[in-house]
């Protein structure tokens, strides 16, 4: 919305007012008008005649009290005497003074104007006299416009600001303070007539424009503003980001425009090859950026039943793995360096191409990498360790992204007697660049064709030079900024979990810095090295699963257990709680006693716009009769023990899952699990590959017919005690913490055992 800040300090023509202000309203704006007009009945019969017709109207007042910070001035102190005189000047002025002097002093000591001058597009002086007034109320803001009613300009600038404002409010803060209406018809306006001066850069802001409204989940106008757009004559390297920013919002609607998709991204990685190859490594940077977000966005593969990715790694990533961006972008510490400088690549190996838009390649599956991209034959690191000696004592913990994951090991760590370690949380607050995409995709660049990388703050460096080994919780933007700057001879631990495995960031590493990686499922080890070769070539790869202190949760079942059932941590997409109620309809259209506890957070109010749908499909389902009454809403809880006491069955609904913490828990408390074979992993054996194959099904009428089979008290006690012993025995922190041990600080450490 253009907002119009009116400034009134005469009544002696109010038809004209009223007349402007239907000029003001024709043009689609948003008008305050501010009355700087002694208090008298035909003030008050104005502002009720504006009411109806303006967003605001009203009778300037004077605040006088000489408040700061909301503090008055003690009584007779020297700023109260200075206040008390002003006073008295100001509010004589106002009686005897004329129009233009009145209305001036009024406006100053409103503090009304001020917050509404800070945000208007345009500040009219609605008469002669308002100029000075509006003046005053222009200097809170220097990007408004200010003019006259009787300004021979006005038409002009109402014309360029019903198209110029909508779309610099878009681009400076989405659509917060503006409408996609709005931005469609200023597009229009620009692409009628993109010679005009005050429109020609707006013309060049296609791509930005389209994606601060896909952003916005404004899809359908973003695709009209794109599509708007490609009759521009744009230079062809904003033609090819404008094809893939339609491509992608597309798919952030829930389409899969997949040929179309590869071709774009063929074709503006193209151009970032041209600008890397010139050492244009901002411009290189930013296409790979896009290309990414486009083709890992997670409407695609984060939360879905099926997604191309996984379905055919080597096809659908070759559009990036094809670029040479990209060939630098995982390439090993200035290996890349001859990109600068002109000359071939020295291995005189290409990448093995994939011919057609994310169509699958045996041969590039199993095609060896070019010598430029395959780390050293030895690890850059500390020589070996003998026998005997002691392990690392110094171990850097930096927890990406989920820090939660991390507490218990960092506990666990820290009682160790001859073990120090310290914690390096990137997102606090700090140095931004060591989160920012942009940012570390630029770094990473000028790491791997050798160019300085912008040193880390001194805290950060320190942190990294005093590490034996550094623990990479996430293999996110923590990952990427690590690889980049830990020292060479410092020992890298990586753990992958599953949101990583579809998300950018493993494409980006420089794999060869990397001593160990670490998988929390043998299903995430086998889509990551399908995804992502070069990592393969790390020397330790292990499948450990996550942290949990199983123990604790064996407490004795309360009355009415043996009909609940109950998920943790559900509201979510990807944790398909829709599937969870049509396996409780089912149950309770034979027995209405069954029910379900929803345990943990409500669905985020900030989501992706597939996530918001689902939401919504979620909310009226769960109003359903069949369902509505056997719902529990359990909310967040740190007594989780004590809760699942209520529960006889523990239901995994998830469309994908790293390792399933959960689902593990309730086990732990004797719960029966009923595990869904979770969609994006059933090709990798995904639950059947961590638990037993008992314990997993594959749609809701199996799930119920395993719950309705150990309905009996007895049964489901004896099956419930079964998956207690078999969870502590297998995934409890006591087993699992050698393993971990042993990858993160060696072999060697593997006799001195971390407490429990």
């Amino acid at each position: 919305m253009t907002e119009v800040l009116l400034i009134v300090v005469s009544l002696t023509d109010v038809p004209r007012l009223l007349g402007l202000v239907d000029r003001l309203r024709s043009a689609g704006l948003t008008i305050r008008v501010a009355l700087a007009v002694p208090a008298s009945g035909a003030a008050a019969e104005v502002e009720e005649q504006l009411g109806g017709e303006v967003a605001e109207v009203r009778l300037v007042r004077m605040n006088l009290s000489g408040r700061r910070g909301g503090v008055a001035p003690a009584r007779f102190s020297r700023r109260w005497a200075k206040v008390v005189a002003r006073n008295l000047v100001v509010r004589g002025g106002v009686r005897v003074t004329d129009d233009e002097r009145r209305g001036w002093l009024m406006v100053r000591y409103d503090p009304w104007i001020r917050r509404r001058a800070r945000v208007a597009d345009l500040i009219l002086a609605a008469d002669q006299g308002a100029e000075r007034s509006a003046e005053l109320a222009a200097g809170h803001n220097r990007d408004a416009v200010r003019l006259t009613a009787t300004d021979p300009a006005l038409e002009g600038v109402l014309a360029q600001l019903s198209t110029t404002v909508p779309l610099r409010r878009l681009l400076r803060q989405g659509l917060a303070r503006t409408t996609a209406e709005e931005v469609v018809l200023a597009w229009k306006r620009v692409v009628a007539d993109p010679t005009e001066p005050h429109l020609r850069d707006l013309a060049g802001e296609a791509v930005s424009v389209v994606q601060a409204l896909r952003r916005g989940h404004a899809f359908e106008e973003a695709e009209v503003v794109a599509r708007a757009a490609q009759g521009l004559d744009l230079p062809p390297v904003d033609r090819a980001a404008l094809r893939v920013e339609l491509a992608a919002n597309q798919v952030a609607a829930g389409e899969y425009p997949a040929r179309e998709l590869a071709e774009a991204v063929r074709e503006l990685l193209g151009f970032a090859d041209e600008a890397l190859r010139a050492g244009d490594l901002e411009a290189a940077g930013r296409m790979a950026v896009q290309a990414t977000d486009a083709v890992l966005h997670r409407e695609l593969h984060a939360d879905v039943l099926a997604s191309p990715l996984l379905a055919d790694p080597e096809g659908f990533l070759a559009p990036l793995r094809e670029s040479l961006t990209f060939r630098a972008l995982r390439a090993p510490s200035g290996s890349m360096a001859w990109v600068l400088r002109g000359g071939s690549d020295p291995a005189s190996a290409e990448l093995t191409e994939v011919s057609g838009p994310f169509e699958s390649s045996e041969s590039a599956e199993r095609s060896e990498l070019p010598a430029s991209l395959a780390p050293a034959t030895t690890l850059a690191g500390p020589p070996p360790r003998l026998p005997g000696t002691p392990a690392p004592s110094r171990v850097l913990v930096v927890p990406g992204d989920y820090p939660h994951f991390t507490q218990g090991i960092i506990g666990a760590l820290a009682e160790e007697p001859d073990l120090e370690v310290r914690v390096l949380n990137l997102r606090e607050p700090g140095v931004r660049r060591r989160y920012q995409r942009g940012a570390l995709v630029l770094d990473r660049l000028r790491d791997a064709v050798g160019r300085p990388v912008p040193a880390p703050a001194q805290p950060d460096a320190d942190l990294l030079e005093w590490a034996d080994t550094i623990f990479v919780d996430w293999c996110d933007n923590a990952a990427q900024w690590v690889t980049i700057h830990a020292p060479r001879t410092t020992r890298l631990v990586v753990r992958f979990h599953s949101l990583e495995a579809i998300s950018p960031q493993p494409h980006m590493v420089d794999w060869s810095q990397v001593s160990e990686v670490i998988f929390v499922g043998q299903h995430v080890r086998e889509l990551v090295e399908r995804a992502v070769p070069e990592l393969t070539q790390v020397p330790g790869r292990h499948v450990v699963p996550n942290e949990m202190r199983l123990e604790r949760f064996g407490l004795p079942k309360r009355a009415g257990a043996e009909r609940t059932l109950a998920m943790v941590g559900w509201a979510q997409r990807v944790k398909d709680p829709l599937w969870a109620l049509e396996v409780l309809a089912r149950l309770r259209a034979s027995d209405p006693t069954w029910r379900l506890l929803l345990i943990g957070r409500d669905f985020s109010r900030h989501q992706h716009a597939g996530a918001l749908r689902y939401q919504d499909e979620f909310r009226e389902r769960a109003a359903a009769d069949d369902v509505r009454d056997g719902l529990v809403y359990v909310g967040y809880t740190t007594e989780l023990p004590d809760v699942l006491r209520d529960a006889g069955f523990v239901l995994s609904a998830s469309r994908r899952e790293g390792f399933p913490v959960g689902p593990t828990e309730g086990a732990a408390s004797g719960a029966v699990p009923v595990v869904r074979d979770w969609p994006m992993y059933a090709d990798y054996a995904g639950a059947g590959g961590i638990f037993p194959a008992e314990w997993v099904v594959r749609s809701p009428e199996e799930a119920a017919e395993r719950i309705s089979a150990h309905a009996d008290p007895v049964r489901r006690a004896e099956a419930g005690d079964a998956a207690r012993r078999h969870v502590v025995e297998h995934f409890d922190w006591r087993v699992v913490e050698p393993a971990f041990r042993v990858v993160l600080l060696g072999p060697e450490s593997e006799a001195r055992g971390l407490p429990e």
